[in-house]
């Protein structure tokens, strides 16, 4: 496929990833299969109009031709846009695991594994705009989900879960924390020139 399809093709996968979906969610949805659906996300496949509007749609977009003189500020909007979702999503997953949190501490109020979960949630909150790549957001939607499928389980047998969700917000926390900024500048330069 050609260059200058690319960005299409690989807003369809960046879209999907932030949404958490696998290429099996989409194509549970479709009238596609996982390998067809593939080659449409890495440019192998020269994909049909009527097809790629479908798959955009299900994803919550829409294709829409636009004057390449309002193009920059069509992107600057669709930026801001994005900042949003994944600072709601970041929030939402916050709210979620304090639910669960408040849940586990009508039975065990002074466990120590909710106290570095709530420490956990709180940091989260403060860290909210580190994250900037859906990869990291991923993450967070899947320790929550995983953390929350677990919720019904009672005895010694809900610490370990809690534990293991402690210790990913604890590695993701660090990689958001640690990770070089975007635009690096250096404080100041020397001038070439005496």
């Amino acid at each position: 496929m050609e260059a200058r399809t690319r960005p299409l093709t690989d807003a369809l996968r960046d879209t999907r990833g932030r949404k958490g979906w696998s290429q099996r969610d989409v194509t549970a949805r479709m009238k596609l299969t996982q390998a067809q659906l593939s080659r449409i996300e890495s440019g192998a496949a020269d994909v049909r109009l009527s097809t790629f509007v479908e798959l955009a749609r299900l994803l919550d977009l829409e294709p829409v031709l636009v004057p390449r003189t309002a193009l920059s500020g069509v992107n600057a909007i669709i930026r801001e846009l994005e900042a949003n979702q994944d600072a709601r999503s970041v929030r939402g997953a916050a709210n979620t695991l304090a639910q669960i949190l408040r849940h586990y501490r009508q039975s065990y109020p002074k466990a120590p594994e909710l106290d570095a979960l709530e420490e956990k949630i709180r940091e989260l909150q403060a860290i909210e705009p580190l994250f900037r790549t859906p990869v990291a957001l991923t993450e967070l939607l899947d320790i929550t989900d995983e953390l929350q499928n677990r919720v019904g389980e009672t005895g010694s047998n809900w610490t370990g879960p809690v534990h293991k969700a402690v210790v990913r917000l604890t590695d993701l926390r660090n990689a958001l924390v640690h990770q070089a900024p975007a635009n690096e500048r250096p404080a100041y330069t020397l001038d070439d020139e005496d």
